[in-house]
């Protein structure tokens, strides 16, 4: 129901011409916790900068559920889409027409780390065959990462049973209590953590971009482009630096859309 109806909200918001209504989703993955109303208070100073670079009203719609983004993105409906799931992004840049605004900072090298207990000789896909691996929720890009890890395996480590949870931070006590025999996670947080306690990371997955902002194609390239100078040159002001503060960041970074398509054919090979 809340899927139909956040569908249902930004499609009477997509009936209205981009030049007065501008409609902002906003994902920041399924497996942090993270509400809906702080996603609208936070991105609040970007909206309203927006707005006045656009020179029209910006809304922002927290867009939490995977299948609603991907439906929403296919149709149109988001006229500016900040996509946390990079096969959710690069779908929408090669399939759905929207193009590549910018990358975030720090979240252009995205990987999944399959994290092992101390005693455990698994260093590679492989050792994995027949095995348990805890993966956060399955539609999840660190999950997607992992699928396509397990695949691409030059021994064919495909026989993995996957023991699914709704939260990257209920990795390590899967793993620390013999619930299954290795997990995985995309959080740096969370492999600091164990690893201090004595945890290991036997092998990690290819790098990804997560968290792309991308503009629909009904987006002029005028204001394209003033989009693309106004995320990347955030950074270089203090009143910039404060917006950043306030939805997390480091900053934005420019990078070539179509150089994105390699990333596309290996990742979707891990897309259920």
């Amino acid at each position: 129901m809340k899927t139909r109806s956040i569908l249902f909200a930004c499609a009477l918001a997509a009936l209205t011409p981009l030049a007065h209504a501008v409609v902002f989703a906003v994902n920041e993955g399924t497996t942090y916790r993270t509400s809906e109303a702080d996603i609208q208070a936070r991105y609040k100073p970007v909206a309203d900068d927006l707005g006045k670079l656009l020179g029209h009203k910006v809304t922002v719609v927290s867009v939490s559920d995977y299948t609603a983004l991907a439906e929403g993105l296919a149709a149109g409906k988001f006229d500016l889409a900040y996509v946390h799931p990079s096969h959710v992004a690069l779908k929408g840049l090669a399939v759905d027409g929207y193009r590549l605004v910018a990358l975030t900072k720090g979240f252009t090298d995205y990987r999944a780390h399959f994290l092992v207990r101390a005693d455990s000789t698994a260093h590679g896909a492989a050792d994995l065959k027949g095995k348990k691996l805890g993966i956060p929720s399955p539609d999840s890009i660190t999950s997607v990462l992992t699928r396509t890890t397990i695949r691409e395996s030059a021994n064919g480590a495909d026989a993995v049973s996957y023991v699914s949870t709704r939260y990257q931070d209920a990795i390590p006590f899967m793993v620390e209590h013999g619930l299954v025999d290795a997990g995985v996670t995309g959080s740096d947080s969370v492999v600091k953590a164990w690893t201090a306690t004595g945890g290991k990371v036997a092998f990690t997955s290819k790098t990804v971009p997560v968290k792309l902002m991308l503009a629909s194609r009904h987006v002029t390239q005028d204001d394209l482009s003033a989009m693309q100078h106004y995320f990347v040159g955030l950074e270089q002001s203090e009143k910039g630096r404060r917006t950043l503060e306030s939805i997390d960041k480091k900053g934005f970074v420019p990078f070539d859309g179509q150089a994105l398509a390699a990333v596309n054919r290996w990742i979707s090979a891990g897309v259920k």
